[in-house]
């Protein structure tokens, strides 16, 4: 396994990253099952660079691949501004299994916080996470996310109902 450094970059909607976020998408369909109960298919690629929710455009999401060397081991959504003018959202955050483990995940969120902390106005993060995931709950609490108390009922294609949690952004 290498263990190289991990580094993030913004990826725009090209054929070559509609490519890599396909096959990431392939390899990663254990998480697609667990929290949706289907396969993935080339309509969750489309939503990974055009999905926003009402009241947020595209120049507030953030596509990303994380990369070791030139290889992208895993991607992520970040979508700022979301519920509040002081908040952004991990909307997604994946690896393929072959690259999980090793603090690769921490260091993709400390590569995410590092971004967010350019935007003046951001001082919060947020994830959503679907209940039944239960590893990216011990994840998300591990790097010092907190939950909320809120819960949103399952609702679109997820399984079960999603946990919000939070954390401040240090300075």
């Amino acid at each position: 396994m290498n263990t190289d450094a991990v580094s993030m970059r913004i990826l725009p909607e090209t054929t070559d990253n509609r490519r890599l976020v396909g096959a990431l998408y392939i390899a990663v369909t254990d998480y697609h099952l667990l929290v949706e109960g289907v396969a993935p298919t080339p309509a969750h690629v489309d939503e990974f660079f055009t999905a926003v929710p009402d009241g947020c455009t595209l120049d507030d999401m953030f596509p990303v691949g994380f990369f070791v060397g030139k290889v992208m081991i895993g991607v992520g959504g970040i979508l700022r501004r979301w519920n509040a003018w002081n908040k952004a959202i991990i909307g997604l955050l994946v690896f393929d299994p072959a690259w999980r483990g090793g603090g690769r995940g921490r260091a993709a969120v400390e590569l995410i916080e590092a971004l967010a902390r350019t935007w003046p106005d951001i001082d919060r993060l947020r994830v959503a996470v679907v209940a039944c995931n239960t590893d990216a709950l011990t994840f998300w609490r591990r790097v010092g996310f907190a939950e909320t108390g809120e819960i949103k009922p399952k609702y679109g294609s997820y399984v079960d109902d999603i946990v919000i949690l939070e954390k401040p952004l240090s300075p």
